[in-house]
């Protein structure tokens, strides 16, 4: 009996996951339960476990090939349960026997040809390569091998042709194709992620706060929390305020989550992760702190304790130094709060009549708009400002 490795639920936002890795090889033997196989969804580097006791009999998903939820990653079984050889396609009935007999070619099949070494009169079909302003004529099999490798018809203008009359063959595609590296998994899961975030309706509303406040009042914080904590706290805060952010969109229907659950994005490697963190709202300071710490060092180790959703992030972009950035909230997500490096600037102080020095950040709310207004991100983001303004109501 063989019991299939199917691609768990990834959560709600995730259809499909790159496989990255297997970490155990067919015959082997596993326990249920046991990590078998690495995937990389958008948001994490997840473990796929096996099913039941046995051994890995079949591996049908190899690394590269992206998988939906619910298909199948291979077979564990008993060691009987091997998988068969598959059958051998049959060959082409052309390839055996005697050959076809030709067959009358069509009038619209023919055309005049007063010189040696054409195509026989077959007309092939013909392909616009764009920015060439040529029309060249592509072969079935070319066209079939531009549209498995995911050319456009625009890049065909940088192939240089060596077939007959400078036609591009498959072989001057593989060349070309030669040049390029693959994607890493994980490059791949987030433009897939990006790309379907793109495809809402995004807007971006900002403001700045002033953060002397929060710098002194962390060092009477057991943990020291990081910026990036108050903004977590904060926005969980912001949108259990009733903020109608706090719901998530499927398809035509608005859903509550029973609980503030907040992601937080970690630069690894070649990509970015954004690990989950659990019932924020409900989490002081000092617990934050720790929280965070521990799934940003399990992101970078490339293992994430929890895949689930969240419907909505922090992004601190200020720790590369920059000043503005607009975040891309995930699909799913119905913001994602950015913050800058602080900045030294000056400000009236009206009680002294002085210009004083004073710390500020800029804070940005990129939002679904489809799930609320303009007016909705406005006093979201002004009702963070002002608990990062007063760290001692966190």
């Amino acid at each position: 009996m063989r019991v299939a490795i199917r691609m768990p639920q990834l959560g709600e936002a995730a259809a499909e996951a790159t496989v990255v890795s297997w970490l155990v090889q067919p015959g082997q033997a596993v326990k249920a339960e046991q990590e078998l196989v690495e995937v990389q969804t958008e948001k994490s580097l997840l473990t796929v476990a096996a099913p039941a006791d046995g051994v890995l009999v079949e591996i049908s998903a190899k690394p590269g090939d992206v998988l939906k939820v619910g298909e199948v990653l291979g077979h564990v079984g008993d060691p009987a349960a091997q998988a068969a050889p598959a059958t051998p396609a049959l060959a082409n009935v052309h390839d055996v026997g005697a050959p076809p007999k030709p067959r009358a070619p069509r009038p619209n099949q023919l055309r005049p040809s007063g010189r040696s070494g054409d195509d026989g009169g077959r007309i092939a079909p013909p392909s616009l390569m764009a920015g060439s302003g040529e029309r060249s004529f592509l072969s079935p099999r070319v066209r079939a091998k531009v549209a498995e490798s995911g050319l456009k018809t625009s890049d065909l203008s940088f192939i240089t042709g060596t077939g007959a009359g400078g036609r591009i063959t498959a072989a001057d595609i593989d060349r070309y194709l030669a040049h390029g590296e693959p994607m890493p998994p994980i490059r791949q899961a987030v433009a897939a992620a990006m790309t379907r975030s793109w495809t809402r309706p995004l807007a971006t509303v900002a403001t700045s706060v002033q953060v002397d406040s929060v710098l002194a009042h962390r060092r009477t914080v057991a943990g020291r929390p990081s910026l990036t904590v108050y903004a977590l706290r904060a926005l969980a805060l912001g949108l259990k305020a009733g903020s109608p952010f706090a719901k998530r969109l499927y398809g035509n229907r608005m859903h509550t989550p029973g609980t503030i659950d907040l992601a937080v994005a970690v630069e690894v490697g070649d990509g970015v992760l954004t690990p989950v963190i659990r019932k924020v709202d409900e989490l002081g300071l000092p617990e934050l702190t720790t929280a965070v710490e521990d799934v940003i060092e399990k992101a970078r180790a490339g293992k994430m304790a929890d895949a689930g959703e969240a419907v909505a992030s922090v992004s601190n972009y200020g720790v590369f130094g920059l000043t503005w950035a607009t975040p891309i909230p995930l699909p799913g997500h119905s913001v994602i709060l950015g913050l800058s490096a602080p900045q030294n600037q000056p400000e009236w102080n009206p009680a002294t009549k002085t210009w004083d020095r004073v710390r500020r950040i800029e804070l940005t709310l990129t939002f679904d708009h489809r799930i609320a207004d303009g007016g909705d991100a406005a006093r979201l983001i002004n009702r963070i400002a002002e608990f990062i303004s007063k760290p001692e109501r966190l």
